[in-house]
């Protein structure tokens, strides 16, 4: 399998505090990796680090195969945190804003992806009155803008209604299926999660502590009789040392 990103002992240190402590992970080339970890374990700083937003104190990244990394962040799509666009524009025209940044002349892409992520009927709808659902795809369409091979996303449906955490699963899941496009995907819920993940890695306390595919998850959570005895959460939990 083709390696889309990898960490080599990557370390973070703040005031001679490790938030990310010698942590070597895979990525690879297809997965729906979900990156599992308490508030504070350290999966947005890790995040930070792959995209450039924060400097490694040890380690290296390598992305797509190589250390060049200004060149492998061009293929990197990414929502980080809150959902960043112009909130008085609509959302068409914000990612036409994008095309420009990314120097992209030709805008026809706007329209492809606003039909993809289901927001090609917002019209002169401006995004300060989307939904935080609708917003939580805009995003999405403006990290889509020029066609990464990684999209990150960090804690995508944080905060939204269930309606909404299963527009963005089906959205993650038609990018990953149709797009061929790899995601990183941080979240606490873990419910939901399992739902479409077929890596993953847990993180606690800076260390990443186990990765595993989605039938080893299966696997360990099974009896000999094939009954399922645990969920992603109750496992996540005994990796911890949690209830």
């Amino acid at each position: 399998m083709t390696a889309i990103l990898r960490t080599n002992h990557l370390t973070k240190r703040y005031n001679n505090r490790a938030v990310v402590n010698d942590l070597s992970m895979t990525i690879h080339e297809g997965d729906i990796y979900g990156f599992i970890g308490k508030n504070g374990a350290g999966k947005t700083t890790l995040i930070r680090m792959i995209t450039g937003l924060a400097s490694p104190s040890d380690g290296n990244i390598l992305l797509f195969g190589s250390p060049e990394l200004k060149e492998g962040r061009s293929a990197i799509g990414t929502v980080i945190e809150s959902p960043a666009f112009y909130p008085g524009m609509t959302a068409r025209q914000n990612l036409i804003v994008q095309c420009k940044l990314q120097g992209i002349r030709d805008e026809s892409q706007a329209d492809a992806i606003l039909t993809l992520v289901g927001l090609d009927d917002t019209g002169h709808k401006k995004a300060k009155d989307f939904s935080l659902g609708m917003r939580q795809r805009l995003a999405i369409a403006i990290a889509l803008i020029g066609s990464p091979r990684l999209l990150i996303l960090d804690e995508p449906t944080n905060g939204l209604d269930p309606e909404g955490i299963k527009e963005v699963r089906e959205l993650i899941l038609k990018l990953n299926r149709d797009r061929k496009i790899t995601v990183l995907i941080s979240s606490h819920i873990l419910g939901e999660l399992s739902k479409f993940a077929t890596r993953y890695g847990i993180i606690h306390h800076g260390k990443l502590i186990e990765e595993f595919t989605e039938n080893q998850l299966w696997e360990r959570c099974s009896s000999k009789d094939g009954t399922r005895q645990m969920d992603l959460e109750d496992y996540f939990l005994s990796r911890i040392g949690g209830r």
